[in-house]
């Protein structure tokens, strides 16, 4: 049977507290590493090793991309010769057992490296989304099934990859949390890895909707940089960097009222 690992990163929870964690307790085949961003003592360690499951301690929030290569370290030392796959999670979304059982039987036959689940928010569907060469989007009308194998994009969560990819790859450690699934993505179709899209989906509620002027803007400065970093090459990316800066700078202006913050 092949071999699946599953990564979940908790950052200030009890992982008992994470509806993530539940679900895929139920999924017995599931071997999983919870690598924990937490900034104090949750208790995680004792429960994640008395359920059976690798435990590794970020001793604070070292960012989603340095997790994700702690975690493939332990794979790799469970599993020197990197067969098999390994799930993403992140630590509060419900997992219905319909995910699950559409990517066991998509990894029965495997066709493809990487494999994407559909993903909705508030506003509709994520991901999977569009990536040209510069620029990342939402799929026109929400048809996901239109978007081309070169331009298709897609976020961490349930995300399925096969574990091979990882014997010579880790994530980019400049990136800490914003568009580590994207660098990733597009490193991936420069080595022309294969993506497929399975016909599941997952419910997904991120902190836009939140109304904190103080958390916003320091989540401001974190986005920032990660965009800095993933649009660090050329003078048309360079140019994307300081429009998308713009568009997110323009927003929270216009949410908070205060025009001071375009200028930052």
């Amino acid at each position: 049977m092949t071999q699946i690992f599953g990564i979940i990163v908790v950052y200030n929870k009890n992982v008992c507290a994470s509806v993530t964690y539940q679900c895929i307790k139920k999924q017995g085949r599931i071997k999983m590493i919870v690598c924990d961003n937490s900034t104090k003592d949750y208790g995680n360690r004792d429960i994640v090793v008395s359920d059976g499951y690798q435990y590794v301690d970020m001793h604070g929030n070292q960012g989603l991309s340095k997790a994700y290569n702690k975690a493939l370290d332990v794979i790799h030392t469970l599993n020197p010769s990197m067969k098999g796959y390994v799930m993403l999670f992140d630590d509060d979304t419900d997992i219905p057992e319909d995910y699950f059982k559409q990517m066991y039987r998509a990894l029965e036959r495997p066709s493809a490296h990487i494999y994407l689940p559909i993903v909705k928010d508030e506003i509709g569907v994520l991901s999977p989304s569009m990536m040209k060469k510069y620029y990342c989007h939402r799929a026109i009308g929400g048809d996901v099934w239109k978007i081309r194998q070169n331009e298709l994009c897609g976020i961490n969560s349930g995300m399925v990859i096969y574990l091979g990819i990882f014997r010579k790859y880790r994530y980019n450690e400049a990136l800490f949390l914003d568009y580590v699934d994207h660098n990733f993505i597009r490193d991936m179709r420069r080595r022309h890895c294969k993506i497929q899209i399975v016909d599941t989906c997952l419910y997904q509620s991120f902190s836009s909707n939140i109304y904190d002027e103080q958390k916003e803007l320091a989540r401001l400065k974190i986005f920032e940089k990660d965009i800095r970093a993933f649009y660090r090459k050329g003078f048309v990316s360079k140019a994307f960097f300081h429009y998308t800066m713009i568009r997110r700078k323009m927003k929270l202006a216009l949410k908070y009222k205060k025009p001071g913050i375009l200028f930052r």
